[in-house]
């Protein structure tokens, strides 16, 4: 059982932390949340459906993210306050491009700014390449809310001032 659950540990990881990076601006948090979830991953193992982990642990982090964010409210903090992302770029290898491109910058901003669902869906659909199928049963939707907040976020992204000005700079 153990091999099985590390094995499942380092297939999802970069999923899930990917989810909660964008989510909250911060490597540590989201490495904190990637730590919870995987420990509820270990307190339900047994009840988990192999062919569904990756819609579990997507549901599962979503879901943390939503409480960590009301739990940093309540104390008053804003996720404005968050480790600031510049700074901790250089401590991972994929976010280096954050540093060097205004343009990947401006964008990962912007997609923070989303609300959720629309945060979550475009994170899962275009930067991790999920499938619909894993999205709508990750996020518990329909086929047809899945797509619309899909549309939606990205249209608040084409509409976005702060990307066009970054993209005429480019460009």
């Amino acid at each position: 059982m153990q091999i099985e659950f590390q094995q499942a540990i380092e297939k999802h990881r970069q999923r899930v932390v990917t989810l909660a990076r964008y989510s909250l601006r911060s490597a540590a948090d989201a490495d904190d949340i990637a730590q919870e979830v995987f420990v509820k991953l270990w307190q339900h193992w047994p009840k988990i459906d192999p062919d569904k982990q990756l819609s579990w642990l997507l549901r599962v982090t979503h879901n943390a993210i939503i409480d960590f964010v009301r739990r940093r409210k309540t104390r008053n903090e804003s996720i404005d306050e968050a480790v600031d992302v510049e700074a901790q770029a250089a401590e991972h290898s994929q976010f280096d491009v954050l540093e060097n491109n205004q343009l990947t910058a401006s964008l990962a901003e912007a997609i923070r700014q989303l609300d959720d669902p629309f945060r979550s869906i475009l994170v899962m659909r275009d930067i991790q390449g999920l499938s619909y199928a894993d999205i709508e049963e990750s996020l518990e939707m329909n086929a047809s809310q899945v797509k619309v907040y899909l549309h939606r976020a990205r249209r608040k992204l084409r509409a976005d001032p702060q990307l066009r000005l970054r993209f005429e700079e480019i460009t």
